[in-house]
């Protein structure tokens, strides 16, 4: 694995504000909303650059749910959400959105190892709207909710491009020396930049709300974390944060007992660990709309969740277990969904299932490596669910073996991806496929399969071949040519993840 080397803390951001002069400065505190949800700032506070509000860019991109592609190489900073894309460089005002050049008022900065961008650039570019309320010195954004996007739950994943060109995944969200809203400072979790922020909504002369459950107990023993709660489900998101390393548990429509409630000082609340891997446990009453109780577990170093099975629903546990390399073999199709028709009435399920098989078998030897299938037998798994899968194990790669088809003259190798971080992998499995395989290049190429769309980790579609047409199906269905194919990708596997 590789992991960034920059302590890169990011937002999108940029406001002018019409009661300032150009070159003033911002007021003494500058106050965030989103969806008029408050979000608390890092120690870097946002600021008026030629009359342009530019803020730390971790608070906003874990709120829309956007990703970040940083290369320390060229200082560019990649930013991505659904079909938009834009590509700023650090000190330079000309942007990249969607491929065209774009001039900005501002450029983006780094102050105090904090990468600060402009607000209203970007994020009108992502759909945000905003208000700028002067006598509170407020900055009010609002998310469309009428596109495709998914909840703000989602991890925001930064990727680092390492100066050797190799592109390395890092946890899910852009390194900040504050690194969580509503739990305090990330180096003084005692320390809370809003004391009123998470406070419910149940309390005073408002009745209790009756979707809103009561969480009693949060224990890591030596092995695992277990959550309790007096009622309810326990259906957490849950995300992994880098430097520091961190795993976030968000349980919603959970408020804290009374218990927890009076260890909390501003909001942050900390309980020893047992565990060999986790300092220590952080708490708070993370949101008010939804209520959402927050468990925080600072790592020693890396480490992974495996959520377990519980036959209480009021209790949830997960084993926190040494980080292992983990890439997810997708056979597409299967059962009745057999995939393309061969020239000669095979079935594409077929091929992609033997393939995959190959490849399990052969990367499953380096026991650096856990490999998972989405499916080892003839059965038939829906799209969302292999995307689940993989992003439940936290894989590293995702990789979807397929044969294409078309007309019979058609014949070639073709690699497909859909998000930046992902283009270093497909081009390297590219590589190895179609020396293996000896058809004719297709390149790799962009496009919006749901597989790998909506995993979160990098994650390749490659169509080996054309079984419309006869030298390629000849082949595609011989032992000989599926091992050499799959040995082919473990060789590309093991070259992205710099495993010799």
């Amino acid at each position: 694995m590789k992991y960034p080397v920059l302590l890169l803390t990011f937002v999108v951001f940029m406001l002018l504000l019409p009661t300032y002069a150009f070159g003033a400065e911002a007021p003494a505190s500058i106050k965030l909303f989103m969806n008029e949800k408050k979000l608390v700032s890092d120690e870097v506070q946002p600021r008026i650059v030629s009359g342009n509000t530019i803020v730390p860019v971790r608070i906003i991109a874990e709120e829309i749910g956007a990703k970040v592609e940083w290369d320390e190489r060229t200082r560019k900073v990649t930013i991505t959400k659904g079909d938009v894309n834009i590509q700023l460089t650090i000190d330079s005002k000309s942007a990249l959105i969607k491929g065209k050049k774009v001039d900005m008022e501002v450029s983006p900065i780094i102050t105090n190892g904090n990468t600060m961008l402009p607000l209203r650039f970007i994020g009108e570019q992502l759909g945000i709207e905003f208000k700028w309320d002067a006598p509170t010195s407020s900055v009010h954004m609002f998310k469309n909710t009428d596109d495709n996007s998914k909840p703000v739950t989602g991890p925001v994943e930064v990727i680092d491009k390492n100066p050797d060109g190799q592109n390395g995944k890092t946890p899910t969200l852009p390194p900040t020396t504050n690194p969580d809203p509503g739990t305090g400072k990330g180096t003084d979790p005692g320390k809370g930049t809003d004391p009123e922020a998470g406070k419910g909504t149940s309390g005073g002369d408002k009745a209790p709300d009756p979707n809103v459950h009561v969480l009693t107990s949060i224990e890591l023993t030596a092995n695992e974390l277990v959550v309790k709660a007096k009622d309810g489900t326990l259906t957490p998101t849950m995300m992994k944060l880098a430097n520091p390393n961190r795993i976030v548990f968000d349980f919603p429509n959970m408020s804290l007992d009374d218990s927890y409630q009076k260890m909390l000082v501003n909001n942050a609340g900390e309980l020893p660990s047992k565990h060999p891997l986790v300092q220590k446990i952080r708490f708070s009453k993370f949101s008010d709309n939804p209520a959402t109780v927050r468990v925080i577990l600072d790592l020693k170093s890396t480490a992974d969740y495996r959520v377990q099975t519980s036959k209480a629903t009021n209790q949830w546990t997960a084993s926190i277990i040494e980080h292992q390399i983990t890439v997810v073999i997708d056979a597409g199709h299967g059962d009745q969904d057999p995939g393309a028709l061969s020239i000669t009435g095979k079935h594409e399920k077929d091929f992609t299932l033997a393939t995959a098989k190959k490849v399990n078998s052969l990367l499953s030897q380096d026991k650096r490596v856990v490999v998972l299938m989405t499916r080892s037998d003839d059965t038939f798994i829906p799209l969302d669910d292999r995307v689940s899968f993989a992003n439940d194990n936290q894989a590293d790669l995702f990789l979807s073996i397929h044969g294409n088809s078309a007309k019979a003259t058609i014949t070639g190798t073709e690699t497909y991806y859909n998000r930046p971080e992902s283009i270093a992998f497909a081009n390297t499995i590219h590589k190895y496929v179609v020396g293996a395989a000896g058809f004719a290049d297709r390149k790799v190429r962009q496009a919006d399969y749901r597989v790998i769309t909506k995993t979160t980790m990098p994650a390749v579609l490659v169509e080996v071949g054309y079984l419309s047409n006869k030298n390629d199906e000849a082949a595609m269905y011989k032992d000989a040519f599926q091992d050499k194919v799959a040995a082919s990708i473990v060789s590309a596997i093991k070259e992205y993840l710099n495993l010799k």
